[in-house]
């Protein structure tokens, strides 16, 4: 009987221990996945409907991560994630579906997107910033019932005849006076054939780019003649200019205009005393006038503007008969 009794008693030991062991692989399995489960999960922010949650998830479809936020998606809405797959930090961001005006050259519809972009939305209708521009631009936000004007942008190759305006030749002459040139040539165009590429918005051309040329006549030069000479001979000499103008000259009288006979810089008008636009000549310039002598620019007048000059004259037949006509203007040295 005793026998028997310790038999069984080390049956009951074994057993034991063997469901011990068992509890104990069970309970470190469950450590394990518990502490995977931790370690796997990430935090994400769900941003949608003008809220935003911050949740705890060991998803890494972006579906599945909504579905746990409690975020479901209609038709044609969109979510958009910060970073290129789900790790911790993501920020998913719901786009819902909304209706916009998208007009094209000649038609307009309404369409339902979830897209966040105008450059987006061209996208979904098949324009790109190859073929497509956007107004408003296509980083623009798109909002319900905003309006997009998509046109389409096509590029063409055409061959045009395009003249040569022909070059200038200037060459220095010492009989001319300084300021002035002498056209001794005409020379000609020529003519080339371009190739230009043509950018068009709606069939509209709105830029061009030549990408091969080939002359077929040559220009001709334009022979011109520029003056060096700086002295000019006067009844009082030789007197040295910086600067020559022709002008439009007209004759004035001291009693004109207020009939004060006082100039803008204050000075008596009389002859020699000449009416000039200051943005063209300073007043207190010193000048020659072919035809009438030895200057000073020292008054305006209302319509004495650009290249125009008004001279003073005390004899009322003289500048009656002066009448209009064009003269030379010498700007003399200092």
């Amino acid at each position: 009987m005793r026998g028997i009794k310790n038999i069984n008693f080390w049956k009951l030991k074994t057993n034991f221990d063997k469901r011990r062991t068992v509890i104990i692989v069970v309970l470190i399995i469950a450590s394990l996945v518990v502490t995977g489960a931790v370690w796997a999960s990430k935090k994400v922010l769900v941003v949608a409907d003008g809220n935003s949650a911050s949740i705890r998830t060991i998803h890494d479809n972006p579906a599945d991560i909504l579905r746990q936020a409690g975020i479901y998606l209609a038709d044609k809405d969109e979510f958009r994630l910060s970073t290129q797959a789900v790790a911790d930090g993501t920020v998913i961001t719901v786009y819902r579906a909304v209706p916009v005006e998208v007009v094209f050259k000649d038609r307009s519809e309404v369409v339902i997107t979830g897209k966040p972009t105008v450059g987006e939305l061209a996208a979904s209708l098949g324009y790109g910033p190859g073929n497509g521009r956007t107004d408003p631009g296509e980083a623009t936000a798109v909002s319900p019932m905003m309006k997009v004007r998509i046109a389409q942008l096509t590029e063409k190759l055409v061959t045009r005849k395009v003249p040569v305006p022909p070059p200038v030749i200037r060459q220095p002459d010492g009989t001319l006076e300084k300021g002035f040139e002498e056209i001794v040539d005409d020379g000609a165009e020529g003519l080339k054939e371009a190739t230009v590429k043509l950018r068009l918005e709606d069939g509209v051309e709105t830029a061009s780019l030549t990408v091969k040329e080939q002359v077929l006549v040559p220009p001709k030069p334009q022979i011109m003649n520029v003056g060096t000479r700086e002295t000019l001979q006067t009844s009082r000499g030789t007197v040295r200019f910086r600067q020559a103008y022709w002008m439009e000259a007209t004759a004035y009288l001291p009693t004109d205009g207020g009939g004060h006979g006082i100039t803008a810089s204050g000075l008596r008008a009389r002859n020699g005393i000449v009416a000039v636009d200051p943005r063209v000549i300073p007043l207190g310039t010193r000048l020659y006038v072919s035809g009438y002598g030895p200057a000073l620019a020292a008054d305006t007048g209302g319509a004495i503007l650009g290249h125009k000059i008004d001279l003073c004259m005390e004899d009322y037949d003289d500048a009656w008969n002066f009448g209009r006509r064009m003269v030379k203007v010498y700007v003399l040295a200092e």
